[in-house]
């Protein structure tokens, strides 16, 4: 689905970029980003998207898909789930689909509503440039804050290593080591001892190659990881915004 040519814009850019990426959430999708964000009112192709979407929107929503969507909704066998892939195209499933974007829409609101207070700049550079020459459409920058940028990276990043397993115990450690980033302090107390406690958790996190164990990382995904990672889109300051090039101050650009 293609972007809109046109949409309106305010004096704060910080909002225009938060309103198409919202936009890319629910309706056009976002192929720039990886893994890229498939567009909920067309249904999702894989489990994969429907995770990586998830963990996006509440980034994009500043947690608020939440109240909309819980972790708990996009488990397998959830009286939800069927209707969010786009092979059910049945009159029945798009239904289903319009009403989840159409409250998801309120919770978009919201998030905008509550980021207005802290998108207070005019941006304005020692050349004279201003929010105009911002473009929105090509701000890589979630809300136009690097913070969110690098959150919504580690987030994305931890998915990334989860879903395809890990090579030996060692790994699995290394991993929750790592995830104090994407969870913004928030992983929960005693998260390695559990996995390891859990020898059907273990093994599937250390078999690589059934489809068994990877719908069980899944699982364990849904349920350990996205409620923390929406704690962190929560809690998160990222008061640096990006200048009015639409770049990064050059310690962001790794």
């Amino acid at each position: 689905m293609s972007e809109p040519t046109t949409q309106s814009r305010t004096t704060r850019p910080a909002l225009d970029v938060l309103d198409r990426d919202q936009d890319r959430l629910l309706y056009t999708g976002d192929t720039r980003r990886d893994p890229p964000i498939e567009p909920l009112a067309d249904g999702f192709s894989t489990y994969w998207s429907v995770l990586t979407w998830y963990q996006a929107a509440g980034i994009r929503t500043l947690g608020h898909v939440e109240a909309v969507l819980e972790p708990s909704d996009i488990m397998p066998l959830s009286s939800i789930l069927e209707y969010l892939f786009a092979t059910e195209d049945a009159p029945e499933g798009r239904y289903v689909r319009m009403r989840i974007v159409e409250s998801l829409s309120d919770g978009c609101d919201l998030a905008y509503k509550q980021f207005r207070e802290r998108a207070n700049e005019r941006v304005e550079n020692e050349e004279g440039s201003t929010w105009k020459e911002v473009d929105p459409d090509s701000e890589r920058n979630p809300l136009m804050r690097p913070a969110f940028r690098r959150l919504d990276r580690s987030q994305a990043g931890a998915l990334i290593e989860l879903w395809d397993g890990f090579e030996d115990r060692e790994s699995i450690g290394r991993w929750v080591r790592s995830l104090a980033a994407p969870t913004n302090g928030e992983t929960p107390e005693g998260f390695l001892t559990e996995i390891v406690s859990s020898p059907p958790l273990l093994d599937a996190l250390l078999d690589t190659e059934s489809r068994a164990a990877k719908m069980t990382r899944y699982r364990f995904a849904v349920g350990a990881l996205l409620p923390p990672f929406l704690s962190a889109a929560r809690t998160l300051n990222g008061g640096e915004r990006t200048d009015s090039s639409g770049k990064t101050h050059g310690a962001w650009n790794s």
